[in-house]
């Protein structure tokens, strides 16, 4: 842009961030008008009553407080192994109905204003089959499933669990989730996922070219700019403080690592090499609840790390006990989140404090409320930090900075949403769902590439490999984009779980539009280094990690998560299966992951606590990291999502999780050989990435060691 308007990218970018969560919360307003109903009491056609809201509610609760939606879904929301309790209620309905010659069309009817279902016979046997069948599951048989909740749960319990989940099928049957999950001849795909996903279709071709072709000008016209490189002093004592947050968040990763490997393994066998039995310690609920809430915590705590660490560069006035603090504030809040899941899902806090203290038992966004409120005051800090040194520094700094504090700033009010409603968990499933997958999208595809590529863009910078003005126009073009179309694209979650029909087509729609201009710079500097123009070891370096994040970002983020798992009709099929894992195992380790390895590699090297001469093999091995977890998805994940898809499409979607059937006639598909060799094959990407990883690792805790900081 020119001199005169350079702050339009940072006042665009602020305005975005502004909108979309003033939309959201407008757009409350009417969806929580037309809620899927949660009726004062479920009864037989002859007045007997099945269970009551009040069970509904209770039911809810309970799934929340042990994690039983970090082993199986609701609705496919959830975890990826185990069953999905809507579809197998289902299964249990229509077998049922088939059984009593009863049609689709006298199973459940609704009164006019949602209080009463009343519900054929068929139902109550159902209810009555699948509330045994859950309690020989989880309570006779719980090494088996990979759970511990036989000393948990009630008979009681498991009684409201299972009007929660039949209630769940009962509002699908009526056409609240767009004919998901499918049971083939109860229910069924609605057109309306069809005609999103063509309009998807058509909007992309529409607005991506006019988009590209932007891109591809500012490229050319800032393509002769002049780079500038800046001379960094070694860092001071307060700044080296930082590699303690560092190498912590390394310490993370690999357990991280550890508790990926041990879900592998429980996915083929309910104990480990056939002897070991860890699950009434660390059940897969817990060991998955603690695997995902490890990756954003390492990632979020080396970002807290390298602004404590880079931001002096910049203006900001920081000392040795102020950084220590800050550090070791964001350390216990980390490792206080991570033992009160594992606390909650074993039963170990009393109510309501689980919810608080302990794991709110929403998936991803399973903190309690007050570490999550604790993380959005640490993050939201950061963001004024920012945001006031930002003024102190000159173009293209300036800016780069002020994009970077609005995404930190939209990453701390996100976390506060996540912590709503604070006490006790929402009342409704959908209503929860809505918040939720804000706060997600607000870690993940809104507002964290508004913190990664305006960082990244500055290193690029500083180096002499980006000219300033081409990287203010690439940090605030793809933040728009990002924030606007990755927060309004939140709503490509919300097609099967009870939302309004108009969000499949706004979700899908904007959630596609979401553009890495980042690659265009990319560009940018593999012309440099074919040119011969980037020689020294940082360079190489810095160039090497940004590759490899765009691309695993283009594969995983634009190829498996929009281009394949987001179109509404295939995503019909797709919904909570592998194909998710595929999405994340590429686009979480290697779009944010490996940017904030770089973090840690620059730090170190500045700070001479890890020699040059070790960049070589360092580049090495994130190029030997990220082959890992493409192998991952090639011969295991990418698999298994095929046979999910293919036998879900067949026998519909209660079969595609299945560990054991209902009436015990068909191999559940986990348990099928075919499945469990395409399990195990996981294991040679998981060994080439981990000992990668772990070559990176050794190198930064041995820094952090020899780097005498305390």
């Amino acid at each position: 842009m020119a001199s005169n308007g350079r702050n339009g990218w940072t006042l665009l970018v602020l305005a975005t961030a502004i909108l979309v969560y003033v939309i959201y919360f407008a757009a409350a307003a009417y969806t929580f008008q037309h809620l899927p109903p949660l009726p004062d009491k479920v009864q037989t056609d002859d007045g007997t009553v099945l269970f009551t809201k009040e069970d509904i509610i209770e039911g809810k609760r309970i799934v929340q407080r042990y994690g039983i939606q970090d082993y199986g879904s609701l609705l496919g929301f959830g975890g990826y192994f185990g069953i999905d309790y809507t579809a197998y209620g289902l299964k249990f309905i229509k077998d049922e109905a088939d059984s009593m010659g009863v049609s689709k069309d006298n199973i459940v009817e609704i009164s006019p204003d949602g209080k009463l279902f009343v519900v054929n016979k068929s139902v109550a046997y159902a209810y009555t089959k699948y509330e045994e069948f859950l309690w020989n599951l989880w309570t006779d048989n719980y090494t088996n499933d990979r759970l511990a909740l036989d000393k948990l749960l009630s008979k009681d319990d498991v009684s409201k669990v299972t009007a929660y989940f039949i209630w769940s099928g009962l509002i699908a049957i009526e056409g609240y989730t767009n004919g998901f999950p499918y049971t083939p001849g109860l229910v069924e795909q609605s057109f309306d996922a069809v005609k999103a996903t063509w309009v998807t279709i058509f909007l992309l071709l529409l607005v991506i070219m006019p988009i590209a072709g932007y891109i591809i000008i500012k490229f050319l016209d800032y393509w002769r700019d002049e780079r500038i490189t800046v001379e960094l002093p070694p860092p001071s004592p307060a700044q080296k403080v930082a590699l303690l947050g560092m190498a912590l968040a390394a310490l993370g990763l690999f357990v991280q690592g550890l508790l990926g490997g041990y879900m592998m393994h429980l996915y083929a066998e309910p104990s480990l090499y056939g002897g070991v039995d860890l699950t009434h310690i660390l059940p897969f609920n817990v060991a998955r609840g603690l695997h995902y809430n490890l990756a954003i915590l390492w990632i979020a705590v080396t970002w807290v790390s390298f602004a404590l660490f880079a931001l002096p560069y910049f203006g900001l006035k920081i000392s040795k006990g102020q950084a220590m603090t800050i550090l070791l504030a964001g350390g216990l809040v980390a490792v206080l989140a991570l033992l009160g899941l594992w606390a909650s899902y074993l039963g170990k806090i009393p109510d309501p404090w689980w919810f608080i203290v302990g794991s709110q038992g929403r998936p991803v966004v399973s903190a309690g409320t007050l570490w999550l409120l604790l993380i959005a005051g640490l993050v939201g800090y950061l963001a004024i930090a920012t945001y006031k040194i930002a003024g102190q520094n000159q173009y293209p700094f300036n800016s780069l900075l002020k994009i970077l504090a609005i995404g930190l700033g939209g990453t701390a009010f996100g976390a506060f949403i996540g912590a709503l409603p604070v006490v006790r968990p929402f009342s409704h499933f959908t209503m929860d769902e809505y918040f939720r997958w804000i706060t997600i999208h607000a870690f993940v595809e809104g507002f964290w590439p508004a913190i990664v590529i305006p960082i990244l863009l500055i290193l690029l910078v500083v180096v002499g490999l980006v000219p300033p003005r081409l990287a203010v126009a690439v940090a605030g073009l793809d933040a728009t984009l990002e924030i606007g179309t990755g927060m309004i694209g939140t709503a490509h979650h919300y097609y099967w779980g009870g939302q309004p029909t108009f969000w499949m087509y706004l979700g899908a729609a904007l959630s596609t539009l979401e553009v890495l201009p980042i690659g265009f710079v990319i560009a940018y500097a593999i012309v440099l280094w074919r040119k011969g123009e980037i020689k020294n070891e940082i360079q190489k370096t810095i160039l090497t990690f940004t590759l490899v994040a765009a691309l695993g970002g283009a594969i995983g983020v634009v190829a498996f998560g929009a281009g394949l798992i987001n179109m509404p009709v295939v995503n019909y099929y797709l919904h909570g299966s592998q194909a998710t894992m595929v999405h994340a195992h590429l686009a979480m380790p290697l779009a944010y992951g490996v940017p904030s390895i770089l973090m840690w590699v620059i730090a170190f090297t500045l700070s001479g606590a890890l020699p040059l001469n070790k960049l070589p093999s360092i580049r090495k091995a994130i190029v030997a990291a990220a082959g890992g977890f493409y192998l991952q998805v090639l011969l295991s994940l990418a698999v298994l999502m095929y046979a999910q898809f293919s036998k879900g499409a067949q026998l519909g979607y209660w079969y595609i999780k299945s560990l054991v059937t209902p009436d015990g006639q068909l191999a559940g598909i986990w348990t099928q050989d075919f499945i469990v060799k395409a399990i195990w094959a996981r294991l040679i990407g998981d060994v080439i990435a981990g000992l990668a990883l772990l070559y990176i690792i050794y190198y930064v805790v041995v820094g952090f060691l020899k780097s005498g900081t305390k």
